[in-house]
């Protein structure tokens, strides 16, 4: 399972690889999907084993109620160890029937009209604007039990550890782009306009500041038009933007 995970070099290859391993290896399980919660209102479905998933994602965002939008700690949810510390836990949310269950009578209904029973949702991360959650599915009520709840979460464990890896080799990667476009933009003002490094480098940081545009935008568009840093207006961005 670690090595699974682990070896996917990205953060999409990594949520897909994750649902595929809930549906494979979690005991009862049929259907899995990642869906993520952004700002607190809309779900997002970024990856599922089966296009039921997606609706089911839809049915709960439209409703607003259902397990993504409850907080982790929040009563009624499992806190599953995964580790000796009895500190350490991973939150997951049991739903023996979606048919008959009371918590979230709006989604529950639409979600067992869909042919959903049982429901099995681990909380993978939680950030500032959005947080990600691993759910499980199956059209028998009453599917899953303790070592299903163990399984997951311990999947949820070895997932978030590989995602937060992949989110700091992607921010490396950005980090390296930014600099060489930044010393390249620096390269063309310094022979176009005969200035010094630092002089050249101080033009971009100004542009930069004076049209609150990020350092790397006002790079890369010197590096595409050779225009002058300090003939950039706001609108010029205003397509990249949108």
């Amino acid at each position: 399972m670690a090595k699974a995970l682990h070896g996917q070099p990205s953060r999409e290859q990594i949520l897909q690889e994750i649902t595929e391993l809930g549906a494979s290896t979690v005991a009862g399980a049929q259907y899995a999907g990642v869906a993520l919660l952004r700002r607190g209102r809309t779900l997002e479905s970024p990856a599922y084993t089966h296009p039921l998933v997606p609706r089911v994602d839809r049915a709960q965002s439209l409703a607003g109620e259902g397990p993504a939008f409850r907080p982790a700690d929040a009563e009624g949810s499992e806190k599953v160890r995964t580790t000796a510390d009895p500190a350490e836990g991973v939150s997951v949310t049991r739903v023996d029937d979606l048919a008959a269950d009371r918590r979230w009578p709006r989604f529950a209904r639409e979600a067992a009209r869909l042919g959903m029973r049982s429901m099995l949702s681990c909380r993978l991360t939680e950030e500032r604007d959005s947080a990600g959650c691993l759910n499980l599915f199956s059209a028998e009520p009453g599917a899953f039990g303790e070592e299903s709840a163990g399984t997951v979460a311990v999947l949820a464990t070895h997932a978030a550890i590989a995602l937060s890896a992949a989110a700091a080799v992607e921010n490396l990667s950005n980090a390296v782009a930014s600099r060489q476009v930044i010393g390249e933009a620096t390269g063309i003002l310094m022979e176009r306009y005969r200035v010094t490094s630092r002089e050249a480098f101080a033009m971009l940081v100004k542009a930069s500041q004076d049209l609150n545009v990020k350092l790397r935008e006002i790079a890369v568009h010197v590096v595409a038009t050779g225009q002058n840093p300090a003939e950039l207006r706001a609108a010029d961005f205003a397509v990249a933007r949108q």
